[in-house]
């Protein structure tokens, strides 16, 4: 973990070539723990240096590691890499691979963000079915969202009662802003 710890407090300080080199070392560690978050690490480093040919190298090694926890998150930031560069097969596949991970935080993200990115493809049918993803994680921030989402696009496809129940889940956030505003696009369908 020495390199980890090394490359974090060398990216804080500011010397990204030195956080890079000590990345790059604990990817190469015997240690799969070590290697992955070395991996996921030099990815998130390369993203945020621009160099997105190297993020997306070390995001797919990372994801190749099948780590239960930092693969998923490899996957779902490839995901938004791919989508971000106009690549929305890669986004696609990528963040279906996070899906099917099955993790209790990145799959369910995954599944939203794999909603919007159908969506806007026109898969209407694709969109619902991964919106439904979040909505079934039952997570407190995502799942409102996702209802909210999944309304939408119920709406455009006819579906006014499907369009009504999900609006309602829309409302059970805790979030009484946006609970307010799901109530009013409900009242809106009945117009």
């Amino acid at each position: 973990m020495d390199h980890l710890d090394d490359g974090m407090r060398l990216e804080e300080e500011g010397d990204l070539e030195g956080a890079r080199r000590a990345f790059t070392s604990a990817a190469a560690s015997d240690d799969p723990e070590v290697a992955v978050m070395g991996l996921f690490a030099l990815g998130q480093l390369s993203e945020a240096e621009g160099d997105a040919p190297a993020a997306e190298d070390a995001y797919r090694r990372a994801i190749a590691h099948a780590h239960p926890e930092h693969s998923p998150a490899a996957a779902f930031n490839l995901g938004l890499l791919l989508a971000e560069f106009d690549d929305p097969e890669g986004a696609r596949a990528a963040y279906q691979t996070a899906i099917d991970a099955g993790h209790a935080e990145h799959s369910p993200r995954a599944a939203f963000n794999l909603g919007g990115l159908l969506r806007d493809q026109g898969d209407l049918d694709g969109a619902r079915a991964a919106f439904q993803i979040t909505i079934d994680s039952q997570d407190p921030v995502g799942a409102p969202v996702a209802a909210m989402e999944l309304a939408q696009v119920l709406q455009v496809q006819g579906d006014l009662e499907g369009a009504r129940a999900a609006f309602q889940l829309a409302m059970s956030s805790d979030d009484e802003e946006f609970s307010r505003y799901a109530r009013a696009r409900m009242k809106a369908l009945d117009r």
